[in-house]
């Protein structure tokens, strides 16, 4: 009978801590080990780790993106960073789900940052603008510390910028899974800093204070010929980004 209680309550514990891991978030806190560019993959003449930030700086004129890469996959997922950039009116951006397109572009969404960018949604090398309005860059505070984040289930896309909902979107002709990176507009001399990442994959549908049906009851969806319609031709996009230093 003493056994029968020990096997009794070792299984109630044993279940216990099962139902315990199976309700805790996987975090990865692989993607910024804080202390090197271990994980990542770029070109280090503009991409550094300083004061535990993933920093990207160009001196000088830059001719084309460049973009640091993380090794870690992405599908379904929730990433919050803190971002800086110097000076506002310069151009970054966070790709996701996203792959490399030789010889130095990124192909797939982007999270877009910088003067009257922050909080838009733009799929770089591809269908352009999805979802450009000014609701994170009315939260926006220039030349400081602002917070990013970004929910991807499914086809479904959530950002938001210090707290502010920006952007709501089903996506049914978008990737659903690829790699994160980190932008240099090309442009002239910039600065953009990078810290406090947070990694959950096949996290809650939760975001900036709102719960799952508050999320999917704001859910937009964009089809091809509506994003292709506020979308000029690649190569005009080229010379839009040439000119103005837009994406």
């Amino acid at each position: 009978m003493h056994f029968a209680r020990i096997f009794k309550w070792l299984s109630l514990l044993v279940a216990f801590t099962a139902a315990v891991v199976r309700a805790q978030q996987p975090t990865d806190a692989v993607l910024f080990n804080g202390q090197d560019l271990i994980g990542w993959e770029g070109d280090t003449k503009y991409w550094k780790v300083e004061e535990g930030q993933l920093v990207g700086v160009a001196k000088n004129e830059v001719s084309e993106n460049t973009f640091l890469w993380s090794k870690v996959p992405v599908e379904n997922f929730f990433l919050s960073v803190s971002v800086k950039l110097t000076p506002n009116h310069r151009n970054s951006g966070i790709q996701f789900r996203s792959s490399k397109l030789p010889p130095s572009e990124a192909l797939g969404y982007q999270a877009d940052i910088g003067q009257d960018f922050w909080g838009r949604l733009y799929h770089e090398s591809g269908r352009g603008k999805l979802v450009w309005n000014d609701a994170g860059e009315q939260s926006v505070k220039p030349n400081q510390w602002n917070h990013y984040e970004i929910l991807a289930v499914g086809h479904h896309i959530w950002l938001a910028v210090n707290g502010t909902l920006s952007v709501t979107l089903d996506d049914p002709h978008g990737e659903i899974r690829g790699r994160i990176a980190l932008q240099i507009h090309s442009g002239p001399a910039q600065e953009v800093r990078f810290k406090e990442f947070k990694l959950i994959h096949n996290p809650k549908i939760e975001l900036a204070g709102y719960n799952e049906a508050q999320l999917l009851a704001a859910l937009k969806q964009v089809g091809v010929a509506e994003a292709e319609a506020a979308t000029p031709s690649l190569s005009d996009q080229k010379t839009e980004s040439d000119s103005q230093s837009t994406k």
